[in-house]
């Protein structure tokens, strides 16, 4: 086991799952751990993680000192790196010239860390403060134009500090650096697999629900539908499987859900219309995270509705994955919220236990996960679909007809993608209705309509992601086809910006 120090980071998690990718089982663990602890959980190294703060902040989270004298190899990244250097007598400062974003770096000194890479590597920075000063006995290995420490290691002591983001899929060597790390310098040993995983949370599920009825909010997107599969072995006939026709779906999202009902063969499935009441409590809502806390409340209020014409229903469970609880600041106190998920924000009252199956995985790994369950890949494959639905793509107050006009503009949009084989190459596509309206000239005529804007990403984890390079053609012939047949729009923009800065999502 290697353990990964979570210093609040948004990526403290991904590290982890990375270490899982390369077959190392990782752990989480808080810096606040008593050395003592850390001992009897005999990791084989330390990472570690990035954090919101700045090691000089009064509140700054750090780890006993005492760690560097356990002889345990250490890869401080970002914050890590910081805050080891620090602790270790060096000097941290914040500089004027910030590293956001993709930079290059130059390793100019031999290292086990940077072994079988090119002296010149593409990697991802996103910091404002700089080590300044190197501790005693370590060295600069690697440098960029804005940061000259941007790698240091004391190779004796086996530690190792970056800079940079090696976890993320922006780092091109990122995940030979870590595999360097564990098996070069660490000499870690592979003990971790999906399949263990799968055999873990059907046995843990059955420890936990017994013969307990289990209410499944599904949704018909690709986590709902893996962690209701999950929970159809675990407990078979006592899964109820609930679908909730919010309004607030895609054109095609019901009939892709009752398509999905006769392949995989659920039993005890509720289907339930309240476009109505979703409308109504959305009324004349502005604020993202007020919509999502009123959908959520909602949404809740619902299921535990037919929970109790059931009857006996015990705990309720959700299709949460490990992006939705890092966005929502769940994993850790030092983390910075950044907002909020229906399906991580429970309402007060709540009498249902919540279980959640799939809360540590990533999307590609739910995805595995579903074809080690034998899903149908038509479905593996669908985009993600956020819980609170289109609602959350409309930047402004919800209504019939901006619905209306949305789910129209996403449904050429995705026929388009599909159409020319780009839907199955690109991450996650989607489009939103921006809150103003612009003028335009159609028919000889002045109009004065509202804009939507198109986003498509590439990534394989969704905590980072980069704009999908879409055809300028593709993209011409699907503004062309929103304009003509979608009424009360009269603009097309294509959103090029990557995550970070920005999420996926526009709320």
């Amino acid at each position: 086991m290697v353990g990964v120090i979570n210093f609040g980071g948004q990526y403290a998690h991904l590290i982890a799952r990375r270490l899982r990718e390369l077959g190392v089982k990782s752990e989480l663990i808080s810096p606040d751990v008593k050395i003592d602890r850390l001992k009897k959980m005999n990791p084989q190294a330390l990472i570690f993680s990035g954090s919101p703060y700045s090691v000089y902040e009064k509140n700054a989270p750090k780890i006993d000192p005492k760690v560097y004298n356990l002889g345990l190899p250490i890869l401080g990244i970002c914050y890590g790196h910081q805050l080891m250097a620090y602790q270790l007598g060096g000097k941290v400062a914040s500089h004027q010239a910030k590293q956001y974003g993709k930079e290059d770096l130059e390793v100019i000194k031999r290292s086990p860390l940077f072994q079988a890479l090119s002296k010149k590597e593409t990697v991802w920075f996103s910091h404002g403060d700089h080590v300044d000063d190197l501790p005693k006995g370590f060295v600069v290995i690697a440098q960029t134009k804005n940061s000259k420490i941007a790698a240091m290691q004391n190779q004796s002591l086996n530690f190792y500090g970056i800079q940079f983001h090696p976890e993320v899929t922006h780092t091109t060597g990122g995940m030979k650096i870590l595999q360097n790390f564990l098996f070069k310098i660490s000499k870690a040993k592979k003990d971790w697999s999906l399949p263990q995983v799968k055999e873990q949370i059907i046995k843990e599920t059955k420890k936990q629900i017994g013969d307990s009825k289990v209410l499944m909010a599904i949704s018909g997107g690709v986590d709902s539908l893996v962690a209701a599969t999950l929970l159809k072995e675990a407990v078979g006939k006592n899964l109820y499987p609930v679908f909730i026709d919010t309004g607030l779906l895609r054109a095609y999202d019901v009939a892709d859900f009752e398509d999905i009902l006769k392949k995989v063969k659920f039993e005890n499935v509720v289907i339930v219309k309240a476009e109505e009441r979703f409308l109504k409590v959305l009324k004349g809502v502005v604020d993202p995270e007020e919509k999502r806390a009123k959908i959520a409340k909602l949404y809740f209020e619902i299921l535990e509705e037919e929970a109790k014409k059931i009857g006996k229903v015990l705990y309720l469970a959700q299709g949460t994955i490990y992006p939705d609880r890092i966005e929502s600041a769940a994993p850790t106190k030092h983390a910075d919220k950044i907002k909020s998920h229906h399906n991580v924000t429970l309402p007060h009252g709540l009498k249902l236990k919540i279980i959640e199956p799939l809360a540590d995985l990533y999307k590609d790994e739910v995805r595995k996960l579903g074809k080690l369950l034998n899903l149908p890949d038509e479905f593996l494959n669908r985009h993600p679909f956020p819980g609170p639905g289109l609602a959350i793509r409309i930047l402004g107050e919800v209504t019939k007809e901006r619905l209306d006009i949305v789910a129209r503009s996403d449904e050429i949009f995705i026929s388009e993608l599909k159409s020319t084989g780009i839907y199955a190459k690109v991450a996650q596509s989607l489009a939103a209705l921006l809150p103003v309206k612009s003028v335009g000239v159609m028919g000889d005529a002045r109009t004065y309509s509202y804009i939507i804007a198109l986003r498509s990403v590439d990534t394989l984890d969704f905590m980072t992601a980069d704009w999908s390079k879409i055809p300028s053609e593709v993209l011409e012939k699907i503004s062309s086809r929103i304009v003509n047949e979608v009424r009360g729009i009269n603009r097309v923009v294509y959103d090029i910006t990557q995550k970070p800065p920005a999420t996926i999502e526009y709320e």
